[in-house]
């Protein structure tokens, strides 16, 4: 999926200039009205820049858009809430973007980002909101959706506002409803599950003088080999490789630098190698689960956004099929062995048994 081009500093801006123009009576060749127009403009951004909370909502928005569009069944996916609108009633909320899918779903989807505390923290929200974007969506004649994702814990939920629990004013969900009553399969979403440990091994050429080990522990290193393995298999597939490398990047095992090998107090070689953080319960099954594919293009869309010092950037200039893993559905694979799994909604899940916080 590519972004379709476009040329916003020349177009984007004119619109904006168009909007703000109207409001405060602005004339094509009056002197004064560029300038107070770049003034003001850069004031409202400055002032935006400083509000955390509208950066990562805004960042969290644009990641949606990634995200759909990495997992491989979209078709189209619009920004909705762009652009000018008129409508015969206040009560009315446009949703973040509308999706066609490849199956022909339509849907509006309206993204919110939410780090719970606890995971008996509800993501609450006021009828009132909801029910001006779901009258949006019913006069358009398709269902409304809402993308919430768990920052803390890097997750997407993709919810009906049937999923939502009744509590007075407002709606509300905690994650595990959240979990159970989620519709991200529709956007292609899966669970990926794979033999530990995956090791990636960088083999040197001991043959090289310079890779001796110094006094102070330090030597040259020409890699000379990658090697790959997934439960102590080697993997000899190209398209294995380029996977096994996604999940090792992108996935929820943790990694442990293997101690290097050294022969003839040369550095021969070093490995990372890459496990589940936490096993759990014993299961009888050898798999074990890497993540979500949504989780994996998020945490690849983090990496361009976010440094040390916290977001650096809103959006990135790849399109969508960048962070796409490219696993075919039904996809089993040789030596990096899959598992493929599709979560379906339960959407009776445990609904009375819910208290308010």
């Amino acid at each position: 999926m590519k972004r379709m081009k476009s040329d916003p500093e020349k177009f984007d801006t004119l619109e904006l200039y168009a909007k703000v123009s109207s409001a405060q009576g602005y004339k094509i060749g009056v002197d004064g009205d560029v300038e107070d127009f770049v003034e003001r403009v850069a004031k409202s951004l400055k002032g935006a820049l400083e509000r955390p909370t509208m950066i990562h909502g805004k960042r969290t928005e644009a990641m949606f858009a990634h995200v759909a569009g990495g997992l491989g069944s979209c078709d189209l996916i619009k920004q909705e809430d762009s652009g000018a609108s008129f409508v015969s009633s206040d009560a009315v909320a446009i949703p973040d973007y509308r999706i066609v899918t490849k199956a022909g779903e339509i849907m509006l989807v309206e993204v919110k980002n939410f780090r719970m505390r606890s995971f008996n923290q509800f993501y609450t929200m006021h009828k009132q909101y909801l029910a001006k974007l779901q009258h949006y969506a019913d006069m358009n004649k398709v269902p409304l959706k809402f993308a919430i994702y768990f920052s803390g814990i890097n997750q997407w939920t993709l919810l009906s506002p049937s999923s939502f629990i009744d509590a007075g004013r407002t709606v509300q969900i905690d994650f595990i409803h959240a979990m159970a009553r989620n519709e991200m399969a529709m956007l292609g979403d899966r669970m990926i599950c794979t033999l530990p440990p995956l090791t990636m091994t960088f083999e040197g050429d001991i043959e090289d003088e310079r890779s001796k080990v110094d006094t102070d522990g330090n030597a040259l290193f020409t890699i000379r080999k990658i090697r790959m393995t997934c439960g102590g298999k080697l993997i000899d597939n190209d398209i294995e490789k380029r996977i096994a490398f996604y999940l090792m990047r992108y996935g929820s095992w943790g990694s442990d630098r293997v101690p290097a090998e050294v022969v003839d107090g040369k550095l021969a070689s070093f490995q990372f190698s890459f496990e589940p953080i936490e096993e759990g319960e014993p299961s009888d099954q050898p798999f074990r689960s890497v993540g979500t594919m949504s989780s994996m293009v998020s945490s690849a869309f983090q990496e361009m956004t976010v440094e040390e010092n916290g977001v650096v950037s809103m959006d990135v200039g790849h399109d969508p099929s960048f962070f796409h893993l490219q696993i075919p559905e039904k996809y089993k694979g040789s030596s990096l062995p899959l598992w493929q799994f599709v979560l379906q909604p339960n959407m009776d899940f445990a609904a009375n048994s819910v208290k308010s916080p």
